[in-house]
């Protein structure tokens, strides 16, 4: 009986070390800024604009690449992984693409603030998924705020003057943009790349409406 055992143990492990020697390699993938597909004339009102957070669901928030098959089942590849987590590349990406956007005003980066004309946004990601032919959904919801003074201006604001109260303004509304690009080549590989398509239209959208609600409270 012993024996028996023995051989099925030895037989087990090189069953699994063929296995693992088989196994297929792990392959990294990373988002890459686009060009705009136009040269628009530039936006007026648009300034800087500062990504200064990007949220993502949970389910994203995983080395591995998902795809979303039907309502209720994802797919999580093994072999296929983001080379950097999701939201870091989303946040470089997203930067990227709005200095490109806006030569004369590029996208600041956290920490950096420019004198006026600067907007700062959070973007909540809350669907980015390719589905089975890795066409790509992205639903995201971008919020302004207001931009903040200058360390400087505040300190001489303090010493020489009482600010006159003002009534508080209504907090930023949330713009909710959805975006669906087709698959750019095979399927899963072409998956990073279509993300970025994706990623390049959300700037544009951004640029657009930060642009329209910058003339609107200057009229």
């Amino acid at each position: 009986m012993s024996g028996r055992i023995f051989r099925w143990f030895a037989i087990a492990a090189l069953a699994l070390v063929g296995a693992c020697s088989s196994s297929p390699p792990t392959r990294y993938y990373t988002l890459s800024e686009t060009a705009p597909e136009t040269h628009p004339a530039p936006q007026p009102g648009a300034g800087t604009v500062l990504i200064y957070r990007v949220t993502i669901p949970g389910e994203l928030d995983r080395p591995q690449l998902v795809r979303h098959m039907d309502v209720n089942r994802l797919e999580i590849a093994e072999e296929d992984r983001w080379a950097a987590p999701l939201d870091e590349m989303i946040h470089r990406v997203l930067s990227g693409d709005l200095a490109r956007r806006l030569p004369a005003s590029p996208a600041a980066n956290a920490g950096e603030l420019s004198p006026g004309g600067q907007h700062s946004l959070s973007v909540d990601i809350r669907e980015f998924y390719g589905d089975a032919n890795c066409n790509v959904t992205l639903r995201a919801a971008w919020t302004p705020k207001e931009a903040r003074a200058t360390a400087g201006a505040t300190a001489r604001a303090t010493a020489h003057t009482t600010p006159p109260e003002t009534p508080h303004p209504d907090p930023p509304q949330a713009a909710t943009e959805d975006i669906r690009v087709s698959a750019i080549g095979a399927c899963p590989d072409s998956l990073p790349a279509t993300m970025s398509v994706a990623l390049g239209q959300l700037s544009d959208r951004i640029i657009a409406g930060v642009s329209r609600s910058t003339g609107a409270s200057n009229r």
